[in-house]
């Protein structure tokens, strides 16, 4: 089984979406061929050196991992010239990353003018919860995270097939849509999502309050610095086609909506960004075999930035 295959909703169950590439239909137009992004690890305690005079720096996470397809790309192109991003793998938290990262002085109005702080909806509420405002930053021991060896053995994958026709410890859902929302040959018409994107069900009013409340105090804390934060919610793929699933039992998220309305605080939720999208007709807004959205979704997203942006 080949990973282009497969995406990160295949690898979970270690089955391909055969005859299905997310490069094939999914990659980035020629035009963005050229990667304008500076990727970097903060490897020492002197101050964060860029060259670029809008100083824009992101803090995320797989999202913000995408490369020359990613939303981060589009940005910088839209505002031409390189922009930073801190890869998130530096702690298990992306918030308190930014907060330790702005705590010890790496980061300043000197060297951030917007800080992006980009969460995948289904931690936005825990992470935002959990932070730490007086944590200061701590050198990473090694420059990459080490991954374990995946299984890709025949006799693996043929048990993987069977637990999931049985239905067995399955970490992958499905539902169907009411049209099709996808170009695959026979899935068009079907959205895959994972047990994460239900991760809401679990949250306590109390959690969201805390949530709430935090935000404030984050956003505060980086416009004390001379810092814009911009507070970019990556919707799951779950929460974006719910309306559009047949089935109207499901649970709907909404965990994260008040988010958008606490004064003074700048929040994108792209999730009505792409069901708009989709009520007009776009296909493949996300990826039919990843829980990530496709060039279309960065693209989208990098236009939302930049007019946020521009509204400074």
């Amino acid at each position: 089984m080949e990973q282009q295959f497969a995406g990160d909703i295949g690898m979970l169950i270690k089955l391909p979406f055969k005859k299905y590439d997310q490069y094939i239909g999914y990659s980035a137009p020629p035009k963005l061929s050229t990667y304008l992004v500076i990727d970097t690890l903060i490897k020492s305690y002197d101050r964060l050196y860029m060259d670029d005079s809008e100083k824009i720096v992101i803090v995320g996470d797989s999202f913000s991992d995408q490369d020359d397809f990613g939303y981060k790309n589009y940005l910088a192109h839209l505002l031409g010239h390189r922009i930073t991003n801190i890869v998130f793998r530096i702690g298990n938290n992306q918030l308190n990353t930014a907060i330790s990262l702005l705590n010890s002085g790496i980061i300043d109005s000197a060297t951030c003018r917007i800080l992006i702080l980009q969460v995948v909806g289904r931690h936005a509420i825990e992470k935002l919860r959990d932070i730490d405002l007086d944590l200061l930053y701590e050198l990473p021991k090694t420059d990459f995270e080490i991954e374990k060896i995946k299984d890709n053995s025949d006799l693996h994958n043929l048990f993987s097939f069977i637990r999931l026709r049985v239905n067995y410890e399955n970490p992958i859902h499905n539902s169907n849509l009411e049209q099709s929302f996808f170009t695959h040959s026979f899935l068009s018409r079907k959205v895959f999502y994972t047990d994460e994107d239900l991760r809401f069900r679990y949250l306590s009013k109390a959690d969201i309050d805390k949530a709430q409340e935090n935000l404030l105090l984050l956003s505060r804390r980086f416009s004390e610095k001379g810092i814009q934060m911009i507070f970019l919610i990556a919707a799951d793929k779950y929460d974006v086609y719910r309306p559009f699933m047949t089935d109207h039992s499901l649970p709907v998220d909404t965990t994260t909506d008040g988010l958008s309305n606490i004064p003074d605080v700048c929040v994108i939720d792209t999730k009505p960004l792409f069901q708009k999208m989709i009520r007009n007709g776009e296909k493949d807004v996300y990826m039919l075999h990843d829980s990530h959205w496709s060039y279309k979704g960065s693209e989208a997203v990098a236009h939302e930035l930049f007019r946020h942006i521009n509204e400074k």
